[in-house]
């Protein structure tokens, strides 16, 4: 199971169609008199993280602005990556390409890595993977079987479930 998405307090829905994180080092060929030329690392730039992918539903908007005004406010936080370590970011820009239904709105953002000896991910927080019941009638006692886990321990970390043995179909589980 992949983990969603997360920036601050903000979960995408489904994770982003596109990924990339691009890593580079400054790199500097310098001449010397008599020798010929060297190459001078002066260390890695920061990690750049772009992607693109879709809201979808009647409160894609809304979704989408919950994403902009973090990006307005421009504080860094937590980014916590599908199968990456969490980083501490800063985001750059946020914008929608088009809009192909009034319920489908398509979206491209940039963060930037904040500089690593600036921020440090809290060693406390503790970070979960989260899966989306697939259809009706699905319940938690399989799901802790799946995950080898308790129904005590997903009813610890879901207070938000109240009906253990029947899920709705797109119901969001935190998983330990």
């Amino acid at each position: 199971m992949v983990p969603l998405m997360k920036f601050k307090d903000f979960i995408w829905s489904k994770n982003p169609e596109t990924l990339s994180i691009s890593v580079s080092r400054d790199i500097k060929e310098l001449s010397v008199p008599f020798y010929g030329s060297v190459m001078q690392d002066y260390g890695e730039h920061k990690r750049i993280i772009k992607g693109e992918g879709e809201f979808s539903g009647k409160r894609c908007m809304e979704t989408y602005q919950k994403l902009a005004a973090l990006f307005e406010c421009g504080e860094s936080g937590v980014l916590i990556l599908p199968n990456f370590l969490p980083i501490i970011a800063k985001p750059v820009s946020l914008s929608y390409t088009a809009v192909t239904r009034p319920d489908i709105l398509r979206y491209q953002f940039i963060f930037w890595e904040e500089s690593k000896s600036t921020a440090a991910v809290p060693e406390t927080a503790s970070f979960h993977m989260h899966m989306t019941v697939k259809e009706d009638g699905e319940n938690l006692w399989t799901i802790a079987q799946q995950e080898h886990t308790t129904v005590e321990e997903l009813l610890r970390l879901n207070p938000h479930i109240v009906w253990p043995s029947y899920l709705t179909e797109g119901l969001q589980v935190t998983l330990p």
